[in-house]
């Protein structure tokens, strides 16, 4: 998959608004920590599924 093609642009697009507006403040609402590290912990969880959903989507995009 391309970087700057029209299907990853889309793909990237669509996982970004998810995450944002889902899965990061569900995950930030799980915990009770400082906005540093409570960014930090969402950070390193919300990159590798990034990558996982690359991979397991490589063969339909």
């Amino acid at each position: 998959m391309k970087l700057f093609s029209t299907k990853s642009i889309i793909f990237y697009g669509i996982l970004g608004t998810i995450t944002a507006f889902i899965i990061a403040p569900f995950i930030r609402s799980l915990m009770d920590f400082s906005v540093t590290t409570e960014l930090l912990i969402t950070t390193s969880i919300i990159i590798p599924m990034y990558a996982i959903a690359t991979r397991l989507l490589k063969k339909y995009l």
